[in-house]
């Protein structure tokens, strides 16, 4: 046999003759401690044993039962009490929406995003508040209430709006508009005529049962 085969052979082997003898004698040892505690320790009380699980089990099994179910009832008060609250909270929230005064006019809708959420986190700080990173998720996300923001908002933002509704209003309860700064005509007056146009179409396109769970509000800064 030369060297190369020789050593293959021996380092395929998962111990040595002397790891082998060593885990030997641990498996007697621990063989005979184990026979030595039986009969030392458990046989002599083996019935008391017996009798103790007997109670023991299905105490324990009723103790994790209640638990489980004490629980679940729990989690239903707080969904119950989460549906209850649901229409004072949406009006909390679009009272203060608006009320919202941004420091200052932007070009840009990603500062009305981070002024309005830090606004809606000093009012609601037990509420999970989430700023979105990418067009595929509402601006702002908290609890199942998802806010579209647009600003300055003209004519083409608000052609985006039915896609937005359909596409969030599956996924969060309720759905709220945020639209800065209309500007669509450079008159005034017309240009409120026409946005009121434009939301009553949006409005009229919306699905009966979905109709009160869209939420429009308009700010000027």
């Amino acid at each position: 046999m030369t060297r190369r085969k020789y050593y293959k052979r021996n380092t395929n082997k998962k111990f040595t003759r002397q790891e082998e003898k060593i885990l030997s004698l641990f498996v007697v040892i621990l063989f005979f401690w184990f026979y030595w505690f039986y009969n030392t320790t458990i046989k002599p009380h083996f019935n008391e044993i017996i009798l103790f699980l007997k109670i023991f089990i299905p105490i324990f099994i009723i103790v994790v039962w209640l638990i489980i179910y004490f629980l679940y009832k729990r989690k239903k008060q707080k969904e119950q009490e989460r549906i209850e609250n649901i229409p004072s909270l949406i009006q909390g929230i679009e009272e203060k929406i608006k009320n919202f005064t941004p420091l200052r006019y932007y070009n840009e809708e990603k500062m009305y995003q981070i002024e309005l959420a830090w606004f809606l986190k000093s009012h609601y700080p037990d509420l999970d508040i989430e700023q979105s990173k990418d067009d595929s998720r509402p601006d702002i996300v908290m609890w199942d209430i998802a806010i579209e923001i647009k600003g300055p908002t003209n004519k083409s933002w608000l052609k985006s709006l039915p896609d937005k509704i359909n596409s969030y209003l599956p996924k969060w309860d309720y759905l709220f508009l945020v639209l800065f700064n209309i500007n669509i005509k450079t008159d005034k007056e017309e240009n409120m005529r026409v946005y009121k146009e434009k939301k009553q179409q949006i409005i009229d396109n919306i699905r009966d049962d979905k109709k009160d769970k869209v939420i429009f509000i308009e700010i000027n800064s």
